[in-house]
């Protein structure tokens, strides 16, 4: 029986964590200066890393003829406070999204691959829980399944971020009023192992369920239920290349500004999660283009976001990651590395994510099979022995099969394609670098300096004039629980209920 590549039935980091590993911080304790905002948009570029904010800026500018980025100019801003964030877990100073997300949604550090629980089923109030007690609304939007890891950290509580049918189904009594993201497949009775019909439990609950673009763009609805997509929402660069896509899957922005429409008018006010889930999914793919379109695309959404709070004034806008993925990095070639330069703005020919060409390519590749692909889909006529070494890596031969983060087709498709973009990563993985951090509207001077990430759940409580504390655990407990709780599993239900996500897989 194949289970989670997640699960928390496997100790994962336990063996490197030790007890120098600080596990909660105190954060603001409720403490608020200055006025308080009535509404919160929090918005998160999942696996974003200084590196993409640079790259993505410096294409911009050579291959769009732009000044700058949205981020880099709202950097440049005298009104928006910009820092670093800490990122780190509980099991590891690496984070995965779901302890991640749940250190904003309990303020403290989870165990990597669980959402707002620890190792021995303790279960942590979360900000959506407390936000709607004290009247607010909240929204969760996203570029990856509904049920992912990141915005369920805002508001669900389990033991393992992969059963996203039954995140579905948490949902329902979660009392977030807009989710909009993809995810259709757990939704959707005639593709849920145990054919529950979660829409329509949905709709029970007076929740307005719109699968298409149109539908969405001036939807007016107390409740509503966005899903776009059978699994997570695809690529900008694919969308965009696609006429059906474009015809059918909403923008990042666009479902932003819906949401923010539809929220707006809550008299506790809103807090809306939005997250660009796709810069990390490109991130685990090494691909360049595809991080740079959805890294784009966030910035759209980020540029709704702030127009609303400059109209509205009494809006606290935060802009983050959760961790960095990848570690992309522009490098320097050529003579006086003039080589850089010309190899970011290559970029511009790409037309397609890695997906539709290695679809192209096939299962049993050839060398010229590979060829064919990539002159097509990235305007790169690669050398024989390039794409030999690509065709090999697929065929299981990769020159890299014994390196631990450089392995499979998609290390081999990335180093090879470096001699061309003249960007490299340094593995498949998340990082453990300090992201940055951004604020806009009443409070944020706060994120100004080095924040943790357990202090944003602090943060955003007393910036309502809220208050709470969630119990504690240290990695020793932690360590020794998820020990128990491994032994505690049924496989097969683990099995029954966990997705298996195929865009963060390092084959």
């Amino acid at each position: 029986m194949n289970l989670s590549r997640r699960s928390l039935l496997s100790l994962g980091a336990a063996g490197v964590a030790s007890s120098a590993i600080p596990f909660s911080f105190a954060g603001q304790n409720g403490k608020w200066k200055g006025k308080r905002p009535k509404n919160i948009i929090f918005m998160v570029a999942d696996g974003m890393s200084h590196q993409t904010v640079a790259i993505c800026d410096e294409y911009q500018k050579l291959a769009l003829g732009k000044p700058s980025s949205y981020w880099a100019a709202l950097m440049d801003r005298p009104d928006v406070y910009t820092g670093l964030q800490e990122t780190r877990s509980l099991s590891s100073v690496v984070t995965d999204s779901a302890a991640a997300a749940s250190t904003w949604g309990s303020g403290r550090r989870i165990w990597n691959g669980m959402i707002n629980m620890y190792p021995d089923k303790t279960s942590l109030r979360t900000l959506t829980n407390l936000m709607i007690e004290a009247g607010v609304k909240v929204g969760l939007v996203t570029t990856t399944t509904m049920t992912h890891a990141t915005p369920s950290g805002f508001a669900i509580n389990i033991i393992d971020r992969d059963l996203e049918a039954l995140i579905a189904e948490q949902h329902l009594t979660s009392g977030v009023s807009v989710l909009m993201g993809g995810g259709d497949k757990f939704f959707s009775a005639t593709k849920r192992k145990d054919k529950k019909d979660v829409y329509g439990e949905f709709e029970k609950k007076g929740f307005k369920v719109v699968k298409d673009r149109d539908s969405v763009l001036n939807l007016k609805a107390d409740k509503i239920l966005g899903i776009f997509a059978d699994s997570h929402i695809p690529y900008s660069i694919d969308r965009d290349n696609d006429p059906e896509l474009l015809r059918t899957v909403p923008t990042l922005a666009e479902m932003a500004h819906t949401a923010i429409e539809n929220l707006k008018g809550a008299s506790k006010g809103f807090l809306l999660q939005i997250e660009g889930g796709k810069v990390d999914h490109a991130g685990h793919a090494n691909d360049t283009a595809a991080q740079v379109h959805d890294q784009m695309a966030f910035e759209d959404a980020v540029k709704v976001a702030i127009e609303f709070a400059e109209r509205d004034g009494n809006t606290l806008v935060i802009v983050t990651a959760d961790h960095a993925t990848g570690g992309p990095s522009l490098n320097g070639a050529g003579n006086e590395y003039m080589d850089s330069t010309k190899g970011l703005v290559s970029v511009a020919k790409h037309t397609a994510s890695y997906q539709p060409i290695f679809d192209m390519i096939g299962k049993t590749a050839s060398g010229s099979a590979v060829q064919g692909a990539v002159e097509a889909k990235l305007g790169i006529q690669l050398k024989a022995k390039e794409a030999s070494i690509v065709s090999d890596a697929i065929n299981g031969k990769s020159l890299f099969a014994d390196l631990e983060l450089q392995g499979g087709k998609l290390s081999a498709f990335a180093l090879v394609l470096q001699n061309y973009t003249k960007v490299g990563w340094t593995s498949l993985n998340h990082t453990s670098e300090h992201v940055l951090v951004s604020a806009f509207g009443p409070g944020s001077e706060q994120v100004r300096g080095l924040t943790r990430n357990v202090e944003f759940f602090d943060m955003m409580l007393a910036a309502k004039g809220l208050k709470w504390s969630n119990p504690t655990m240290s990695f020793e407990d932690a360590a020794k629980s998820i020990e128990k709780l491994r032994a505690s599993i049924d496989p097969e239900w683990l099995a029954f209920y966990s997705s298996v996500d195929d865009e963060c897989l390092h084959q």
